[in-house]
């Protein structure tokens, strides 16, 4: 059997975490896909995959091993590519998938000003907050949290940190006031992130001024970033929102941050750029990242701060409404 083709049935299974996945993505029998993973076990004198009878994972010994074979294949791709002399353009698919928090005006931004450098580049954008595979055939790209990308073989560019603060409207401000303490959000409608909330309570643990509080609101609502900030805007509480995702609201107007000591979190909220293969990159893949990488750059380094946008508890516009 070529061992061109075990190894590409080895990376396939490994990718995939099932031969029958391995099989469809080569267009061959499951069958096959099981012989030549035994004859590379055979050859190499080594187990390469554990195999139950729901799922197929990396033994300890392959992982480097399965490292290799995957620049290994994705060089000889490439090889065969450029041998054939097949033009690499901005052009053909590419499959992106976002954490709602980012669906904003920066992100609109983002794919404006993407689509004019790359115009012929077929972009299908979706939305979604659960955990990604990037090895199962849906998405090429992702910009999520790190803890929604569960391969450790993907490459990872972190694109932007922020904090996670407390903003409000101003209509809701002048009607309910301003809380100097976090304590005082126990008088509040908060808008929360559900993990915030301890299990089987109401209670929302907080940090000010890096001294954990645990506070029991008034009322609250929990829910994704893209609803809270909604929220936020028609004035029905106090949201913990991240500041990168709500900072034209800021700039704005349209949101006032509140108890700017106070956050969710003791250290920032990631975002990061994850595809599945470092070398060797389709032309529409390299643009992308680069793209992606320049603009979150340039737009923290722009960013206007919520915090230059702080309330005080004796805010005279808020107490003459």
């Amino acid at each position: 059997m070529d061992q061109l083709y075990m190894l590409r049935a080895f990376v396939a299974a490994a990718q995939h975490k099932s031969f029958s996945k391995a099989a469809a993505s080569l267009g061959v029998t499951t069958g096959s896909i099981s012989k030549a993973i035994a004859k590379l076990e055979a050859a190499i004198q080594t187990r390469v995959l554990h195999r139950t009878t729901r799922s197929v994972t990396l033994t300890e010994e392959a992982q480097a091993y399965y490292l290799s074979c995957c620049r290994l294949l994705a060089e000889l791709d490439e090889a065969n590519r450029r041998i054939t002399q097949e033009k690499e353009v901005d052009s053909g698919k590419l499959r992106l998938v976002v954490h709602p928090s980012l669906v904003n005006g920066t992100f609109l931004s983002l794919l404006s000003n993407y689509h004019a450098i790359a115009p012929n580049v077929n972009l299908t954008v979706s939305v979604q907050e659960n955990v990604i595979n990037l090895y199962d055939g849906r998405y090429d790209v992702a910009i999520v949290p790190p803890h929604l990308v569960e391969q450790s073989a993907v490459i990872r560019r972190t694109l932007s940190k922020t904090s996670n603060v407390l903003v409000a409207s101003p209509a809701y401000l002048a009607k309910y006031g301003i809380p100097a303490h976090a304590e005082e959000l126990s008088r509040h409608f908060l808008l929360i992130d559900p993990r915030l909330r301890q299990q089987d309570t109401n209670f929302i643990d907080l940090f000010e001024n890096g001294r954990p509080v645990r506070v029991l609101p008034m009322a609250s609502m929990d829910g994704n970033e893209a609803l809270l900030r909604a929220a936020a805007l028609t004035g029905t509480g106090i949201a913990a929102l991240p500041e990168a995702m709500i900072h034209k609201e800021v700039a704005q107007g349209h949101l006032l941050q509140v108890l700017p000591g106070c956050s969710t979190s003791e250290s920032d909220v990631e975002i990061c750029l994850f595809y599945s293969h470092r070398e060797l990159l389709p032309a529409r893949f390299r643009t992308f990242v680069d793209f992606c990488t320049t603009f979150f750059r340039d737009e923290n380094r722009g960013q206007p701060s919520a915090s230059h946008e702080a309330l005080q508890p004796a805010t005279p516009a808020l107490m003459a409404a």
